[in-house]
């Protein structure tokens, strides 16, 4: 198994600063979500026609990989709004155009926006919409990813959605966070629906303060079974990344990165020894 780390935990932190930490601290790979003020990747500066190719060059010295391109694309309300539907779409081949020039194999679709479940979602219209952008992203060589986030953190209401769309363009990304702790799955339980699918994991740890907020933690000081995790893993042969999401630029009280990722990696070297 391979670590990275989202660049949604560092959001001041220059694309420098980002490749050289990860290289120092040896992480496998960077999932680029956002870099300083732009959280739209094709127009990150450093991804720019007149720059990618030092930025490719770059990457490829330091030896990090760039596995995900982490899109905010949400197709929730898809079918609604046509200008909205053809954004969607347009975003979806550009996120396609550049993750094929990082070597990036996989992007993240939303099919629901809201981390916590609420109100409804039409299956009928994500479907509708995930038809649309894997074919726009036809031929990229890159695979969408639907997240187990919002109303798919039911991991088998989202397991039913990917089979019926049937598509080998698509998979699933599992955030293991999101269906634990909101639909009170264990791990076993969602990997028995998604886990066929799964090609890219987000983990963070967090508790459920009495209050009924969620509190993000470092890595083994919330409740999140992750030793648990880490056997199941094993147990199936997965081999992908593990990439750390800590939603730094959401929640700004949240632990420094320089902090979070040391803790991170030795966090996980210990628990795959």
């Amino acid at each position: 198994m391979k670590l990275a780390f989202s660049t949604l935990g560092c959001p001041n932190w220059t694309f420098s600063e980002i490749f050289a930490t990860a290289k120092d601290l040896g992480f496998d790979g960077v999932e680029i979500r956002g870099i300083g003020k732009e959280i739209f990747a094709p127009d990150i500066a450093e991804f720019s026609d007149s720059k990618i190719d030092a930025t490719l060059a770059k990457i490829k010295r330091l030896g990090i990989e760039i596995p995900c391109v982490t899109s905010g694309i949400c197709v929730r309300d898809y079918g609604k709004d046509v200008a909205a539907d053809e954004k969607a779409v347009e975003d979806a081949a550009k996120y396609a155009a550049l993750a094929a020039k990082l070597g990036a194999s996989y992007i993240r679709i939303l099919g629901d926006a809201d981390v916590m479940p609420r109100g409804e979602v039409s299956d009928d219209r994500v479907e509708a919409a995930m038809k649309d952008l894997l074919a726009a992203v036809n031929g990229s060589g890159v695979k969408l990813l639907l997240e187990t986030n919002g109303a798919y953190a039911d991991s088998a209401r989202l397991a039913a959605l990917v089979e019926k769309i049937a598509d080998p363009g698509l998979g699933v990304l599992w955030d293991v966070h999101h269906p634990y702790r909101f639909f009170r799955e264990d791990v076993k339980k969602t990997w028995e629906n998604v886990g066929k699918y799964t090609e890219y994991l987000h983990v963070k740890d967090s508790v459920m303060l009495p209050s009924g907020v969620v509190r993000y933690k470092m890595m083994g000081t919330g409740d999140l079974p992750l030793k648990e995790l880490i056997g199941l893993l094993r147990e199936n042969g997965y081999g992908g990344f593990i990439s750390l999401e800590w939603v730094k630029r959401w929640c700004q009280e949240l632990e420094a990165p320089g902090i979070v990722f040391v803790h991170y990696i030795n966090y996980m070297r210990k628990a795959l020894a």
